[in-house]
């Protein structure tokens, strides 16, 4: 068993929320990455999930396994119905060769994350 199929496994999804409901309500993420150092440039990861917990859980996880750090984090609900993860990471080699990109994607897929848009921003001063 390789070493990311082993980490990921310590992450299941029974053990955030009942394995038999059947509906989702409302759960969006938002992940923002940097490399640390150059602010301007950003990854930008938009979807949905069934546990924002998990999610967390599971990226906080890869991005400090990698040498990162999580800048801040932020879990809201409302209305006891819809809830948001906003996430903002910095990952060392964003853009390196490989691109530590991927593995952020892996990482969203593996908490259960669904990606429905990824976007890459620049800010030129």
């Amino acid at each position: 068993m390789s070493k990311t199929s082993q980490r990921f496994q310590r992450f299941q999804e029974s053990n955030y929320m009942d394995p038999d409901q059947g509906l989702c309500l409302g759960a969006l993420f938002d992940i923002a990455a940097t490399n640390g150092l150059d602010m301007g440039r950003r990854l930008c990861i938009f979807g949905f999930c069934r546990s924002i917990e998990m999610l967390s859980d599971v990226v906080e996880d890869t991005v400090l396994e990698h040498g990162g750090e999580v800048v801040a984090a932020e879990k809201a609900i409302k209305g006891g119905l819809h809830e948001k993860l906003t996430m903002t990471v910095a990952v060392p080699l964003l853009w390196g060769v490989p691109p530590a990109s991927e593995t952020l994607h892996l990482a969203v897929r593996s908490g259960g994350g669904i990606v429905e848009k990824v976007c890459w921003q620049w800010d030129f001063l």
